[in-house]
């Protein structure tokens, strides 16, 4: 089979990433969507695309193009309906994270992904950067005891009057942790495993003159076997500190790692990355592994094999989240 007809709904910063993964993993791109055309014509532009038409309606575009593929770039409360939009049509789709804003939204998505013959792929990236594939491998070797993941970074009133969705309830979903955080604690319970119980405090400290939502969050999630690992979140820092996941394991193997370092027991691991630097674009903070992502997910689509972050998996990190919204402090059943 040949290369895939891809359109990109959204022509925001992240999809830059997805543009330049697309055509690094020899796709073709179709068409661009957004609500400001010059902002498409702009990037069409940059990356060199030719001719290719510039839809501002993201249904016309399914119509008339009739991608075999879409990426979802859009803000946060679109990319549950366009998921089911495209996915009802039979037209794969990998969507940026999150994948919903809300409940109704999630259940809504994985019926679509049920009844689809289309695949859909959740793009949480960080899974695919070389020191978390290593320690993933590590963690599933040594076991866990206890565990931590840390995100403290700075969002501060001009990030969040850069769009009129950030930072808002119905739009953003939430703060700091479905938006910036939510690839840790994805990883984290990734490792760990899936929690029953959730005790979490969630609350807008520093940003309540501009934001509806989160600047800070805690949360500690227990396992059915009783262990328990914990989670810091914060946009109310004063500068970015690198992620962190921390661990201790059943043999007392001491580990932190981020996507740029591993140490264990006090000693620096080193992991191999043989990917080209030309194929990562974008923030520090996103990591580098959307190309990877990228190219795996058109493997996949291509040999019918299963995507390795479908939306039932996608889905994961959204329950957790969900559940420390509901928390208040509180000992919950986490979200099924």
């Amino acid at each position: 089979m040949g290369a895939f007809r891809v359109a990109v709904i959204g022509c925001g910063a992240i999809s830059g990433n997805h543009i330049n993964g697309i055509l690094a993993a020899g796709q073709t791109l179709c068409a661009l969507c957004d609500v400001i055309p010059e902002r498409a014509q702009a990037s069409i532009e940059k990356y060199q695309l030719g001719n290719i038409p510039v839809y501002t309606d993201y249904v016309e575009l399914l119509e008339k193009e009739k991608p075999d593929s879409v990426h979802i770039c859009t803000p946060h409360y679109l990319h549950a309906p366009m998921c089911v939009e495209a996915l009802g049509r039979n037209i794969n789709v990998l969507c940026e994270k999150p994948l919903s804003i809300n409940v109704d939204q999630l259940h809504a998505v994985l019926k679509a992904e049920k009844e689809s013959n289309a695949q859909l792929g959740v793009c949480q990236q960080n899974r695919y950067e070389p020191n978390m594939l290593w320690l993933m491998d590590f963690i599933k070797e040594h076991g866990v005891k206890s565990a931590f993941g840390l995100v403290s970074w700075e969002r501060n009133e001009a990030y969040y009057r850069s769009g009129a969705w950030r930072g808002t309830i119905l739009e953003e979903g939430g703060g700091v942790m479905i938006n910036q955080a939510l690839h840790t604690l994805d990883l984290l319970q990734h490792m760990c495993g899936m929690p029953t119980h959730v005790t979490s405090h969630v609350d807008n400290d520093f940003h309540k003159d501009y934001t509806e939502v989160e600047d800070t969050a805690t949360a500690h999630f227990e396992l059915e076997d009783g262990t328990r690992y914990a989670f810091f979140g914060t946009t109310a820092a004063t500068g970015d500190l690198p992620v962190q996941l921390q661990f201790v394991t059943k043999d007392n193997m001491r580990v932190i790692a981020g996507n740029d370092f591993i140490v264990v027991n006090g000693k620096q691991v080193t992991v191999e990355d043989n990917r080209k630097a030309s194929n990562m674009v974008g923030k520090t903070v996103w990591g580098t592994g959307h190309a990877t992502l990228i190219e795996d997910f058109y493997r996949c689509v291509q040999s019918g094999e299963p995507f390795r972050i479908p939306g039932t998996e996608g889905a994961k990190v959204i329950q957790l989240i969900l559940s420390m919204y509901h928390s208040h402090g509180n000992r919950i059943k986490t979200m099924a």
